[in-house]
């Protein structure tokens, strides 16, 4: 799902780190790096940046769970008000980013690859930003979740 070493992988891992030590400029840097780049390359970036915050969620929620279980992950979507939304009532990279997640989690790596070219596909900076965001909000979460934050 990821290439070894790339400027994504850093980007990816910066973001996360940030966000974990409250530091705001760093993170306003780090999310310009995915702004900055052209639109030859900013589907290429995004789609490495949110492979790599899937996999440190994924990697994160799998440690927390007793390697004898074998269990089947899913996701509850909640809304502002709490109320249970459903995935397809998403947006289209927001949706393809979660099943990324549980493709990954649940052992489909063609799967998530499959997901992860959806979740770039009509990209431009906005959205490109915001589906950098929305992993990595997710990432965080898990890593919280899991105790590894």
């Amino acid at each position: 799902m990821r290439s070894d070493g790339s400027t994504a992988q850093v980007t990816a891992h910066r973001l996360v780190h940030c966000v974990l030590d409250s530091d705001s400029d760093g993170l306003t840097d780090a999310l310009e790096t995915v702004v900055d780049q052209g639109d030859q390359e900013l589907k290429a970036y995004v789609r490495e940046v949110v492979a790599e915050l899937i996999q440190v969620g994924a990697t994160a929620v799998r440690q927390s769970v007793d390697p004898e279980e074998r269990p089947a992950f899913a996701v509850d979507l909640r809304d502002a008000t709490n109320d249970p939304v459903s995935i397809d009532e998403l947006e289209p990279q927001v949706r393809a980013t979660i099943r990324a997640l549980l493709a990954d989690l649940n052992g489909s790596p063609e799967d998530a690859e499959f997901q992860l070219d959806l979740a770039v596909r009509q990209l431009d900076q906005l959205t490109g930003l915001e589906t950098v965001r929305r992993a990595l909000t997710m990432t965080v979460a898990l890593l919280q979740w899991s105790g590894e934050a």
